[in-house]
């Protein structure tokens, strides 16, 4: 498609990041291609590890971004919204804000701690909102063996993939601002547009049906930048990330076909549970969604026929009886008759498993993790209380997610990286 089609597509054209707009490469900021570069080598092999040794031109056309037509350079509505001076998204991207807020119970409104509204570019969006996470994330630590891990409130693999859902599948030619909030349900991302085939479906539909992303440029990009997976299956991975760690899936109900929803419950963990996912992992028998989604519903009391578990994984019940047979086998589940109809349930390998796990955790005792802690750490800054001398050394500015936490300091996607340089909250 050459740059006229483009512009005269503007109005109809599936995805916005496509569309060709008027801003400059003056309208975009050099630090923001330092920053992908970055997330390229902090990601290791999950990023696109070409893009770290281009040029920024070379940057944004590899994206798609940027388009040369006649030995000119036109950039796409892309390019701002991953590289852009705030005042330039601004200009050519009006509808595109983020918002973070700690919701009162009693109100029902933001509270003082947390109502920060950003018009940055992606990437950087996308890594403060997850510093931020990260610092209200309690955890809580368990053992395997020798083996120490944390079990969080909520899955970080799964609020990332989440988060980079609503960046990459929002409408941005609606009204209306990225959120995500803290509320007594427990966390929330919401975004405008609703489902990009405008189809509200249920949640076993949303994990079997392929990746439909309304916007594939900036998909990509988020996957080569290493953020997201190159699969394309991000809402699989945030339930297998919630279920693995003992904690409740992904709830979609609140979506419409104008906003998609997306809540991450707020209850305990089951740490048995998570032990047991933990020793599976170790063991070379990792649980697959499907595993988790079946495992979950069974010792949650539910009655699970063929025809239930085909519901449940959004699939026919040919495959369902496949899986669950391949599941009795392995030694997850196990055939029971309730009124002449086949019933599978977790079995009395799963059960004793999860009662021997209890035990050692009850026998341990585990102790709460500090928000943002990352469990096992040895460094003084890992282990110093927020607000303490160390915690405030590294020169983030007051009120930056860096300066909440010392955790924070580093580069936030993945973890680890090079650090970055000191940023601003309030502005560009």
């Amino acid at each position: 498609m050459t740059v006229a089609d483009m512009k005269g597509a503007y109005v109809t054209v599936a995805d916005f990041a496509a569309s060709v707009s008027a801003a400059s490469w003056d309208d975009l900021d050099p630090r923001e291609f330092d920053r992908l570069r970055r997330l390229v080598g902090a990601a290791g092999g999950r990023g696109d590890s070409t893009l770290a040794a281009m040029s920024d031109e070379q940057i944004a056309r590899s994206l798609g971004v940027a388009l040369v037509e006649d030995g000119r350079t036109h950039l796409c509505a892309g390019a701002v919204l991953l590289f852009g001076q705030p005042e330039a998204l601004r200009a050519h991207v009006p509808n595109h804000e983020a918002a973070i807020q700690v919701i009162g119970p009693e109100t029902g409104e933001p509270t003082d701690g947390m109502n920060d509204f950003f018009r940055w570019p992606l990437l950087r969006l996308t890594e403060e909102l997850l510093a931020r996470f990260r610092a209200r994330n309690p955890e809580r630590e368990i053992r395997y063996e020798l083996v120490r891990t944390g079990v969080p409130a909520y899955a970080e693999q799964a609020f990332r993939e989440l988060l980079a859902n609503a960046f990459v599948h929002r409408d941005y030619t609606a009204a209306g601002a990225v959120h995500v909030q803290w509320t007594g349900e427990g966390v929330e991302i919401s975004s405008p547009g609703g489902y990009a085939d405008a189809v509200h479906d249920p949640a076993a539909r949303l994990l079997a049906r392929p990746p439909r992303p309304r916007s594939p440029l900036l998909a990509d990009a988020f996957r080569r930048a290493g953020i997201t997976d190159r699969s394309g299956r991000g809402i699989r991975r945030a339930h297998a990330a919630q279920l693995r760690n003992g904690l409740a899936a992904p709830d979609h109900t609140g979506s419409t076909a104008d906003t998609v929803v997306a809540v991450l419950p707020r209850q305990p963990a089951d740490l048995a549970f998570a032990l047991f996912a933990v020793g599976r992992e170790y063991g070379g028998r990792p649980l697959a969604l499907p595993d988790l989604l079946v495992l979950t519903a069974g010792l949650g009391g539910r009655t699970l026929r063929t025809a239930d578990v085909a519901e449940l994984l959004g699939t026919d019940k040919d495959r369902a009886r496949r899986h669950l047979t391949d599941m009795v086998h392995n030694g997850l589940m196990d055939v029971a008759s309730g009124g002449g109809v086949r019933i599978w349930v977790p079995s009395a390998q799963v059960r004793r498993a999860l009662r021997d796990d209890a035990s050692q955790l009850h026998a341990r005792s585990p102790r709460p993790a500090r928000g943002g802690e990352r469990a096992g750490s040895t460094t003084a800054a890992a282990d110093a209380p927020r607000g303490s001398a160390t915690a405030a050394s590294a020169g983030a500015p007051r009120g930056s997610a860096a300066a909440a936490h010392p955790a924070l300091r580093g580069w936030a996607i993945p973890e680890g990286g090079p650090a970055l340089p000191a940023r601003r909250v309030s502005d560009g």
